[in-house]
C-alpha cells in the first residue's frame, strides 16, 4: 500500500484496523482503499467522522506516551524556527543584492537524486558565506519551508547549473512520524468521506 500512504502509516493502519472493525464495523484499510464498499452502510458519513476522531485520539495518546520525545521535539522545533528566520533574512538580503528571485512555489517537480543537500544547525559566518555563494550562482531560490505546528522548518532550493538544497536540521523524532501519518490519514479519510457523499 506504499503508493497510497507511507510504510509507517501502513503500520499504524494495521495496528488500528481490528479496533476500528470491532468498534465501527468498518475496516480502516478497506475504507481507505475502496470506500465504495461502505456506500450502502447506513450513516456512513457519521461513521467516517467518528473514525477520524478515533484515529486522532489514538495518535494523541501515542504522542502523550512519548512525553520526553514530544518535549525534545518542541524544543528543537523552536530552535529551528528561530534559525529559519535568521537564514531566510540572510538569503533575502543576498538575493536582492544579486537580483535573484526568491519564490514560494506551490510545488516543485525536481530530481532529488541529483541535488546536493546541506543541513545546517546554526547561522554563523561560514553559513552566511555559503548562502552568498549559493545565491550568486543561482537562477532562482525557491523557499520550500515547511511547518510543524506553529514552527517553521526552513528549506530553500538554490536552482542553477547544479541544484542545492539547504535545510534547517531537525533531529529525528518519532513524534514527527506520528504527525506525518496523522496528516496522511486525515487526508485519506476526508477523501473517502467526499467520495461517499457523491455516491
Amino acid at each position: 500500500m506504499a503508493e497510497l500512504w507511507s510504510d509507517y502509516t501502513d503500520m499504524l493502519i494495521s495496528g488500528m484496523d481490528r479496533q476500528m472493525n470491532t468498534k465501527f464495523k468498518v475496516s480502516l484499510r478497506d475504507l481507505l482503499t475502496d470506500p465504495s464498499r461502505y456506500a450502502s452502510q447506513q450513516n456512513i458519513q457519521i461513521t467516517v467522522g467518528n473514525i477520524k476522531e478515533e484515529v486522532n485520539r489514538q495518535i494523541d495518546a501515542r504522542i502523550a506516551a512519548m512525553g520526553d520525545a514530544a518535549k525534545a521535539l518542541e524544543d528543537a522545533a523552536a530552535k529551528a524556527d528561530s534559525l529559519t528566520g535568521q537564514i531566510s533574512q540572510s538569503i533575502n538580503v543576498q538575493a536582492r543584492q544579486n537580483r535573484v528571485p526568491v519564490i514560494k512555489p506551490v510545488a516543485v517537480d525536481r530530481d532529488v537524486t541529483r541535488e546536493e543537500r546541506i543541513y545546517v544547525d546554526s547561522a554563523n559566518a561560514d553559513v552566511s558565506s555559503l548562502i552568498e555563494k549559493l545565491v550568486s550562482t543561482s537562477t532562482l531560490v525557491a523557499d520550500t519551508t515547511t511547518a510543524y505546528k506553529n514552527y517553521r522548518i526552513g528549506e530553500w532550493l538554490f536552482s542553477g547549473q547544479k541544484n542545492y538544497v539547504m535545510r534547517v536540521y531537525l533531529p529525528r523524532n518519532g513524534v514527527v512520524s506520528l504527525e506525518a501519518s496523522r496528516g496522511e490519514l486525515t487526508t485519506l479519510l476526508d477523501a473517502a468521506a467526499d467520495f461517499l457523499k457523491g455516491v
